[in-house]
Formats: C-alpha cells, structure tokens, sequence
C-alpha cells in the first residue's frame, strides 16, 4: 500500500535491433520512455512524414470501421443478427498485438476493400438525392394530363407553362381577359400554386412576360414527350432500382464485421508504431547504437533486463534507484480493494512520486461515509448489487470497474447504518417487533431526530454530534499521516509538532465534548486539561522548523488556524443533513405515501402504492448516491486531503499501453 519506487534505467543496443527491443519492453508493461532532453539528439529525417503515413492510415481504418458499423445499424433488425459486430474492449495477449505487424497488408487490403464498397455507397447516395430532387420538380405538374411537349412553340406563337401562387391566379386571369393577343388558361392543380399556360404573339412577348412575372409566375423547365406522371413512375422506379443497389452494397458492406476485431489491432498498432517512432526518434544513437533512457519500477528491473537478454545480442543496461526528492512517475501498489478507491483520488490529482499514497486510508473512510450518507438497508443491498453488475460487466482495470466495486463497499456501510437507524425502503420493520424498552433506547440514542445532546446548554441532535466526531477523527487522523510523511523525510519535529500533536489535540478534543455530553467529571476534567495543554503546544511550536522572524509569524498564523479547525469540522455536519434528508424523502415515499394514503383504498391503492414505493425509492437512491459521492468527494479533497497530501503526479504510463480498443490479458 505505497507508491512504488522507480529506477532510471539506461540501455545502450544495437540500433539494427532497436524495434525488436522496443517490441520486447512491451510485453514486460513496466518500461516508461523517458524524455531524452539530457541529452544532443540526432533526429533522423523522414520521421514527420512516416508519422502522416501513420496517420492518414489510421484515418482510412476508422473510416472502414465506421463504415461496417454504419451499415450493419441500418440493416433490418432480422438481418442484423447475421453481421455481429464486435463492440467495446477485448483481450488479446500481447504476442498476438505484435503479431499485427505481420498482417498489417492484409487487413490495409480488406480496409481498401471497405473504403471502395463506402465510395460507391457515397456516390448511389448522391444519385438517390439528385433523383428525389428530380421527383420534387414534376410532382408539381403531376396532375397535369397533357405531355410538356404540348406546349411548344410555333413559328409565331410562344407557348408558355408554369405555376402562379393561389393568391395571385385570379389577379393574373383578370390581366388577360380582355386581351385579344395572349391565351391564357388554367391546366391543373399543382402543389404550390395553379398550373396555368398563356400563348402568345412573340412580337408581344415582353408586355405578356412583364404581366406573368410580376404576378410570380414560375415557368416550367421541363420539354418532355410524356406526362409527369409517366416521369415520377420512371423516377421512381430508377429510385427503387438504385436503393436495391444500394442495400446490396450495405450487405456486402455488413460482411466485413468478421474483419472489425483485426480493423480495431490495426488501428492500436498504428498508435503503437507512432508511439515507438516518436519515443526512438529521441534516442540518441551513432551510425550502430542507440541509447534509452526509461523509468521501470525497482521490482521490476531483473524481468526488463532478462527480456533485453532475450532480444537483444550486444546491450548494456544500469539501473538506477529515484529518490523520493526527486521525479518519477507514480505506480502506486495497493490491494485489490484499496486500488479501486486510486480512481477517486487520481479524480482530484495522482499522487507526487515521493508523496505519501492516501488510499488504504482514504478508502475506508470514504466507504463509511457513503454508508451513513446513504443510511438504508435496501439501499446498501441495491448498491452491492447493482455496484458489483457494473464491475463484472466492465473490463479489469476500468474506471467503471473501480467506481462499482467503490459502491457496493459503500453499500456495506449503508446496511450497517441502515439496520443502526432502522431504515429498509424507508419501512421501520425492527421497532416494529421490538420491545418497548429497545424503542425507548432507540428514541433516546439512536433516532437522527429525536435523540438529543446537551452541550453547554444547548440541545444537538446526537448523530449529529457523531458526524462531526467522526469528521474530527479524519482530520487527526490527516495530522498523522502528515506526521509519517514527514518522519520518511527525517523531518522529525515537524512531523511531531506539526502532526502528532496536533492529532492528540483533536482526539482530545473529541473526548472532552462526548465526556460534557454524557456528564463525566473526572473525564471531562483530564479531557479539557490536556485539550488545552495539546493545543498551547502545537501554537507555541507551529514554527519549530522555521528560521527567523518566521518563527513567530508561524506562531501567530497557528491561532488563525485554529478557527480553520472549527470550520473544517463544521463541514462534516453535510453528513448527517445528506443521511437525513435522504431517510426522510424515503419514508414519504414509503410510509406517508404508499402505506399512509394508497394501502388503505384496497387491492388498486396497493398496486400502486407498491409502483410509487419502487419508482419513488430508485429516484431517491440515484440522487442521494449522486449526493454520497459528490459529498464524499469534497470531504476527502478539501478536509483530509488539505493538511498532507501532496498532488500533481504524473501516472506511470509503459511503452504501448495507450491502448483504445484492446487490453493485454
């Protein structure tokens, strides 16, 4: 439960070697290629260019891919089970990734074959809209019986057809009435307008034309030998034979699913050989070797070298220890449950490499607080539930497999507090068989309302006065930490002036209040004594590690501090408002809605107090879980985090793990 230690790793190889040696680094997962600005690089020339090469290649692969998956989506629902695609991660050994770069040909080929079927379906789909663009135009005159043709020209007669809005058809018919040189008459009815047709003399062509335009008159572009219905059948028809085609293509597109998972190993293996390119490009090198430098975790230093041997046949590797004081990225090393909680704090910000890790601690004090955040019994069993679904259905390793796990520990908690506060869907099913004596104890201690503390005269609901105990508890327990931290740094008077005292002080403080609440005298006495005494110490000694006038200024900000104390504690009174709130809203639900108001009315008022009972509680489970961990989040960052933590690190990343489709089983 620590962050690793890291090694600098120098290798000096043949160059001719080079990849095979990179290839091998990545099956160890342990080998982060450092920058190489120590050192006078010799790029080589080509590399901007193999990089577009790499990157206009990648492009074309998601082009196919999109491509395959766009026309298997758009197959019928019965035909789309025939062309399974494969989605999401999937799992391949690390021999089997390198092997892609055997096969890179073929499946740039199947790509070209896709990207070729793609084009011709872009091209059916520009026909496809320039048909139906077509379509619009003679559904206009489609209720016109006479061919286009019809309304020709004559040697001195100019025969016009076209459409004039409905508004304005009566106006245009009244401007031609008397006139003896134009004809004009109404052929249809078209869909924006009425078809009309006027002829007349070309010498009086200009006035009749002036009339017909500004009465927004639309001529007829169109000269055909047949009606426009004949010619919407024939669109439509040329339609229905170019969408056939059309879905041949997406068929014969749809085939190619069988290629997606070699599409996805080309696509990461491309990622792989840019990743390389770039990182061998800043090696520094003669004409026959080059040299590596590398972080590797110490652990892991005899299997990195043992896999050089094995692919290397000159080389020279030494392996370095990183002190704490200086970088390296992080690899923190915890258990399988404490990893999980790394998700939350990387959040906030990965831990410095020579920083202590908070997790193991972290951990347990976020999963209490969910817990009594959430503080319902079926809420905590839904949570484990529905966090260990998610976890089994995320891969190993995902954050989605981190936070499910990370709800169902809160879920723990929240049946503990659920069966403390009597909670289950907001029904109270112990007190209602219990004895009296166990619900006067109950209504005394335990109810998050009823039961109430004095302190100095003043009445405190008593979970209350436990939320904030527990929220004291953290932070002197955030002192300590800061305390181990500075004791590895053989920073000793800070870390016992800094944090030990100041965490006894808390403690003490913690007793002293719980021994006035419960009227303990001799307690209550030797509490307050060395409170005071734990406080003076820690005010008196802030500035021990300081030189100067700083001493003293040290001293005086210490005092400040102490009200930054009381705020900070102060801030854990969310706990018992979120937990309260949540158990209220669950009993409206429950008791008030369901059992007060829909059970009496017979067998309709319980089938739907039981729908507001499942439907209410889910709502009231999804905002208090999004309350529990925005909360708990806030409480870890800012209260806990705040006196020791030391962020901004930068997560060990090995050579190859930027994966985006596949993972190393």
């Amino acid at each position: 439960m620590a962050i690793c230690e890291m090694s600098s790793m120098t290798l000096v190889a043949l160059t001719r070697e080079k990849d095979v040696i990179l290839d091998g680094l990545i099956k160890t997962g342990a080998v982060q290629i450092c920058s190489q600005e120590d050192y006078e690089l010799a790029c080589e020339k080509g590399f901007e260019s193999a990089s577009k090469d790499r990157a206009e290649e990648e492009l074309r692969a998601r082009e196919a891919l999109s491509a395959v998956e766009e026309a298997v989506d758009s197959l019928p629902k019965e035909e789309r089970e025939n062309f399974p695609v494969l989605r999401g991660l999937f799992g391949v050994t690390a021999d089997e990734f390198l092997a892609t770069g055997d096969r890179l040909g073929e499946i740039a080929e199947k790509i070209d074959g896709i990207i070729g079927l793609s084009e011709k379906r872009a091209g059916l789909k520009a026909e496809l809209s320039k048909l139906s663009e077509e379509r619009k135009g003679y559904a206009e005159y489609e209720n016109l019986k006479e061919k286009f043709s019809d309304f020709s020209d004559t040697k001195y007669v100019k025969t016009v057809l076209g459409v004039v809005p409905n508004d304005k058809s009566d106006k245009l018919f009244s401007a031609f009435e008397n006139s003896e040189t134009v004809v004009f008459g109404k052929a249809a009815d078209g869909t924006k307008g009425a078809v009309v047709f006027a002829a007349y003399l070309k010498k009086d062509a200009e006035n009749a034309e002036r009339i017909l335009n500004e009465n927004g008159f639309k001529k007829c572009p169109y000269k055909s030998e047949r009606t426009a219905a004949d010619e919407i059948k024939a669109i439509d028809e040329e339609i229905k034979r170019v969408e056939e085609k059309a879905l041949s293509l997406v068929r014969e597109t749809a085939e190619n699913a069988v290629y997606v998972r070699d599409i996805r190993l080309y696509i990461d293996y491309l990622g792989f050989l840019k990743e390389k390119a770039k990182d061998g490009e800043e090696f520094r090198r003669t004409a026959e070797t080059f040299v590596m430098k590398a972080f590797v975790p110490t652990e892991a230093t005899a299997r990195v070298e043992e896999n050089v041997a094995e692919n290397a046949t000159a080389y020279f590797t030494e392996f370095s220890p990183v002190k704490r004081t200086e970088f390296a990225p992080t690899l923190m090393k915890n258990n399988k449950v404490v990893s999980n909680f790394e998700a939350v704090t990387n959040m906030y910000s990965a831990p410095a490499y020579g920083a202590k890790d908070p997790n193991a601690v972290m951990s347990f004090f976020f999963s209490l607080f969910m817990g009594l955040i959430m503080g319902d019994a079926g809420y905590g069993l839904l949570m484990i539930v529905g966090g260990l679904l998610l976890a089994k259905k995320s891969r190993e390793g995902t954050t989605m497999r981190r936070f499910g796990k990370i709800f169902a520990y809160g879920g723990i908690f929240a049946v503990l507090f659920g069966i403390l506060f009597d909670s289950f869907l907001g029904f109270n099913i112990i007190r209602r068989f219990a004895g009296e004596d166990y619900n006067a104890f109950y209504a005394a201690h335990i109810d998050p309302i009823n039961a109430i503390s004095s302190i100095a005269g003043i009445d405190v609901p008593s979970i209350l006065l436990w939320c904030l105990a527990l929220g004291t508890f953290q932070i002197a327990v955030s002192l300590v930490m800061k305390a181990v931290q500075c004791f590895e740094r053989k920073q000793i008077a800070e870390g016992i002036f800094g944090g030990l005292v100041w965490a006894f002080a808390l403690v003490s403080a913690i007793i002293l209040v719980f021994g006035i609440v419960r009227n303990v005298g001799a307690l209550t006495t030797y509490a307050l004594y060395s409170t005071i005494a734990l406080f003076a110490l820690g005010i008196l000694t802030s500035g021990i590690s300081e030189k100067g006038f700083k001493k003293a200024t040290k001293t005086f900000g210490s005092l400040y501090g102490l009200i930054n104390y009381m705020s900070d504690i102060l801030s854990y009174a969310r706990l018992y408002g979120l937990m309260l709130s949540g158990a209220q809203i669950a009993s409206i639900f429950t008791n008030t809605l369901a059992v007060g108001m829909l059970f009496p009315q017979g067998f309709i008022g319980i089938v739907f107090g039981v729908v507001i009972i499942i439907v209410g509680n889910l709502f009231n489970l999804a905002m208090s879980l999004l309350g529990a961990y925005i909360h708990d989040s806030r409480l870890q960052y800012v209260e806990f985090f705040g006196r020791f933590y030391e962020g901004e690190g930068e997560l060990f990343t090995p050579l190859g793990s930027e994966r985006e489709f596949v993972y190393f089983k």
